[in-house]
């Protein structure tokens, strides 16, 4: 989520000058002082993210000419899984794509303002945004984005905290603890996994998958881990048009 002792950090990507100027305009009247960069292409926000991604919001316009905002969100998505996305477009036809890319919302336009304040007030919420862990292999404090969290496996008396970054967290704690500190995006589907919902590429009948890896439902909870799953994603494409619960 948005750190809110930073300035807040947006891409407006849109090969229309009139439509991305309108845009931007509206972000600076709903969000407060946010630093607002402009694109005109998919490749031209590829250069601005860089390799460290240091972006908090990346709105998408879907038709452009060259790389369409669909294929960009794509490359996004596989540099940096955690940036949130909005796809603008004056169609619904591209929903289930969004959908599928976790877009964070999906505005049709004309759209109203009062939508841009809602993406804002999302991901602006303070409680339980980010978390900080004692990480035992370093000796020092870590402080995280709850978003950057992909999974938590327990051993012994330690938590491990899979991030999506391919790091990881070793951490002197109990998992009922750790469940304790997170926010509703989490699950514990077993005694020694808790998974963030947002992370899940697949909810199968008797287990999960997460970057290649597979966790198994507690047998006697599955079906009400996977009513709670489908529930939360419902939940979170309810904004996003044309698109289908994801299975």
């Amino acid at each position: 989520m948005v750190n809110n002792l930073k300035e807040t950090k947006i891409i407006v990507c849109d090969d229309e000058k009139r439509d991305r100027e309108e845009l931007v305009r509206d972000i600076k009247e709903v969000w407060q002082d946010p630093v607002v960069e402009e694109a005109q292409s998919g490749e031209e926000v590829l250069r601005k993210l860089g390799k460290d991604g240091d972006y908090d919001f990346v709105f998408l316009d879907i038709y452009m000419d060259g790389m369409n905002g669909i294929e960009t969100g794509r490359k996004i998505r596989g540099e940096f899984p955690d940036i949130p996305l909005v796809f603008v477009s004056s169609s619904r036809e591209f929903g289930p794509e969004a959908f599928e890319l976790n877009a964070s919302h999906y505005l049709l336009k004309p759209y109203k303002k009062q939508l841009l304040a809602e993406i804002r007030d999302r991901f602006s919420v303070p409680d339980k945004s980010e978390i900080t862990f004692y990480d035992t292999g370093s000796r020092q404090e870590v402080t995280v984005p709850c978003r950057r969290i992909a999974y938590i496996e327990s051993a012994r008396n330690y938590i491990y905290v899979h991030l999506s970054t391919g790091a990881e967290l070793k951490v002197r704690k109990s998992m009922q603890e750790a469940e304790e500190e997170l926010d509703g995006r989490f699950l514990r589907i077993s005694r020694g996994v808790i998974v963030n919902m947002d992370a899940v590429e697949r909810m199968n009948y008797d287990s999960c998958e997460i970057d290649g890896m597979t966790f198994m439902l507690s047998r006697g909870q599955r079906m009400e881990y996977r009513r709670k799953y489908n529930d939360y994603i419902f939940s979170r494409y309810m904004d996003i048009p044309g698109g289908k619960r994801k299975q």
